[in-house]
């Protein structure tokens, strides 16, 4: 390697001279030469290996030269060449820093001081390398937040650093010359140790998960890694060991397992863990010749709760009912909460159908006391399925799904009951499956057809509207009236899409009998809450009427009370958008539901339609009149018109128009017919007042006539 050498020397001849004697001394080198203190200063910035000064300089000394590399803290061998310095004088340049100092006389000595002084550099830095990483050990030693632990060759403690001491307790006098046994936590046997230390000689290392015991007694795990410590002469010398505490780790992970077989909320078993205890259950009731029993529980109108009370509510009143429950069972037998409001109840220890009957009873006697949450109390009641192993099924997947069709057979029944499973219950579900996938092929394969009901006025029978009501020309089954298929479509959620095909085809139809000139003043369309809620309802209903060609006025919209206080202030923003296009807003079934007087005059109506079961029983029960009466009155003082469903004889019709009902639709003046019959009874009985109606609307499809 090139020694890079600066030489502070006035004289150019004996720089040469110095250049020339090392490198027949063999040395590799490059040189340069300055003589003021300028370009010494600047030379400095290059980190030449090695300076070789004269003393004396006409405008520069090598004291000064010396100092200002003392200044700069390099460790820069220097080495004094001159011809005019005393011995006094060299001794005291070598206290202050200077290397060497060889005489301008004596050159020979030249090569042997510059060896020599980069060997000491070289030393020197080795040294300090070695010490730097000393101390870095130490550094690391006293610091790390691993606990480390050196012991001797026979296991004696000679060394703990800090954080042995933070997590064991113990401080370094503590253990010092002791074996580390002290730490031992009894939870390892004799053959665990001595694996460990039959690793340690095989392969100098061993690392593991072990348990020991801090000062205070208590026990924690740690994460150990033990290390042998040989000499030159492959001699054990130490032992070192490094540890962290893992009581975090293990908590954490067992947090874990414990989220993955239970439920977050409830802390009870989830369908994870209830699998694993029902399979485990059914193997011993086989290996027994014993039965078990599954409580298929589900909470009645929970969704009520959540969507009025908020989820919060709903939350704690899931706790609530599982602590309720939890503490009227046996130890033997599982609660499980499959998620949102189900849970299941394994009955495993002496169980038979009689049994399950009786816990059934006890739990929904549980479920009728109130419990009371943030100043709510609340009273809820639970429909629950039971399934029996062997007789319903000896698969946990059978069992669970037959004790899941009986509650829900329950729920059938009027909720708050229990009901065990039949085969019936089986071939039920199948028939409502086989439904469920052809309905949703119902309304792309063309099978849905609309019937009109008219309404008409009490007095003179004139046709004031009619009501679209969907009908499904099912191809084998025939008619299947809605009463049987529209709870399924919300179920399955495609009600909306049968609510936006009867609101395209009303329309259309209504259009294409304006072109015949039967002219029909308004059609009534149900509104589903599904279709209240979507997102974009008001911009399909205005397209609908540009395409039909219809004024707003022609379109009444018909949702239930029940509808309408899911979501009050949902509602009363929708219908207020409705009622801005000049779409007609009628309440249906009115009377059936629990809506708020006082939120009733806030919304933008125009009809209450007076629910057909207090119609029907007039004449033979007085309050059903009574209520008749009050729906009457209060339209009247809402300012809005009153129109009854149901009417089938002249006596109800009658009562009606004393009691100033005006409007009504019934079997009293025709049932729901398809268009054509509609068209052909109908169509002659249009009256001139029905027409004047009419002409009175604005109509979107004159300005198109005129432009065609």
């Amino acid at each position: 390697m090139t020694i890079q050498i600066l030489i502070v020397e006035d004289l150019p001849y004996d720089a040469e001279l110095m250049a020339l004697r090392l490198k027949e001394e063999g040395l590799d080198l490059s040189w340069l030469r300055v003589q003021t203190e300028t370009d010494y200063l600047s030379a400095l910035e290059g980190q030449p290996d090695l300076i070789l000064c004269d003393w004396h300089l006409p405008q520069f000394n090598g004291q000064r030269a010396l100092e200002l590399l003392r200044d700069r803290d390099s460790d820069t061998p220097f080495i004094i060449v001159s011809g005019g310095i005393g011995e006094e004088a060299a001794i005291d340049a070598l206290h202050q820093g200077a290397n060497d100092y060889v005489l301008k006389d004596r050159p020979a000595r030249l090569g042997e001081a510059v060896r020599k002084a980069l060997d000491e550099k070289r030393l020197r830095q080795a040294h300090e390398r070695a010490q730097e990483k000393v101390r870095l050990a130490e550094r690391a030693f006293q610091n790390t937040a691993e606990g480390i632990i050196v012991t001797d060759a026979k296991a004696n403690i000679v060394s703990v650093n800090p954080a042995f001491e933070t997590i064991t307790g113990y401080i370094a006098n503590d253990v010092i010359g002791i074996n580390p046994r002290i730490l031992k936590s009894g939870h390892h046997d004799a053959a665990f140790y001595k694996e460990i230390w039959t690793t340690l000689q095989k392969t100098g290392h061993w690392r593991g998960e072990i348990w020991n015991r801090r000062r205070n007694g208590e026990v924690f795990p740690e994460w150990l890694t033990i290390s042998t410590v040989k000499d030159t002469q492959q001699r054990i010398t130490h032992y070192v060991g490094v540890f962290s505490d893992i009581t975090q780790i293990k908590e954490a992970q067992d947090q874990i397992n414990f989220l993955a077989h239970h439920d977050a909320l409830t802390r009870l078993p989830n369908r994870a863990l209830l699998r694993e205890r029902l399979n485990h259950a059914l193997m011993h009731a086989q290996r027994e010749d014993s039965s078990l029993a599954l409580l298929f529980l589900d909470l009645d109108r929970f969704k009520t709760v959540n969507d009025s009370l908020g989820h919060p509510i709903g939350d704690q009143v899931l706790q609530k009912m599982s602590r309720r429950i939890s503490s009227v069972i046996r130890a033997s037998d599982t609660l499980a909460r499959l998620g949102g409001d189900e849970f299941i109840l394994l009955l495993e220890e002496k169980t038979n159908a009689q049994h399950a009957a009786v816990v059934a009873r006890k739990l929904i006697g549980l479920f009728s006391d109130p419990m009371t949450i943030t100043r709510h109390e609340l009273v809820v009641t639970a429909s629950i399925g039971i399934s029996i192993f062997p007789n319903d099924g000896d698969d946990p997947d059978i069992l669970i799904r037959h004790a899941d069709r009986a509650m829900y057979e329950a729920k059938q029944q009027g909720r708050n009951t229990y009901r065990f499973f039949t085969q019936a219950l089986t071939e039920g579900a199948f028939e409502r499956l086989l439904m469920e996938n052809e309905l949703r092929r119902a309304v792309e394969r063309g099978e849905l057809i609309l019937h009109y009901q008219p309404q008409v006025d009490i007095t003179d029978r004139r046709l004031q509207g009619i009501e679209a009501l969907v009908r499904w020309q099912h191809p084998h089954q025939g008619l299947i009236p809605p009463g049987l298929f529209i709870g399924l479509a919300e179920e399955i959620g495609i009600i909306d899409d049968i609510g936006a095909w009867v609101l395209h085809t009303a329309c259309q139809q209504i259009a294409a009998w304006d072109e015949q000139g039967f002219i029909v003043p308004r059609i009534a369309v149900n509104l589903s809450v599904q279709q209240l809620g979507r997102e974009g309802l008001v911009d399909r209903i205005s397209t609908e009427l540009q395409e039909a060609g219809l004024a707003a006025e022609r379109l009444e919209l018909e949702v239930t009370e029940s509808m309408l206080m899911r979501n009050p202030a949902l509602s009363r923003s929708v219908l207020g958008e409705l009622k801005g296009l000049g779409v007609k807003i009628a309440i249906d079934d009115f009377g059936t539901g629990y809506s708020s007087l006082a939120y009733l005059k806030l919304l933008p109506l125009n009809r209450l339609k007076i629910d057909q079961s207090f119609v029907h029983d007039i004449g033979r029960d007085s309050n059903d009149e009574a209520i008749v009466r009050a729906i009457i009155a209060l339209s009247e003082n809402l300012g809005l018109e009153a129109i009854a469903e149901g009417v089938e004889d002249e006596n109800q019709a009658a009562f009606l128009q004393q009691e100033g009902c005006r409007l009504a639709q019934g079997f009293l003046y025709s049932s729901p017919l398809p268009m054509e019959e509609l068209y052909r009874v109908w169509e002659g009985k249009e009256a001139t007042q029905t027409t004047d109606i009419i002409h009175d609307l604005p109509d979107p499809r004159v300005k198109k006539s005129t432009q065609g």
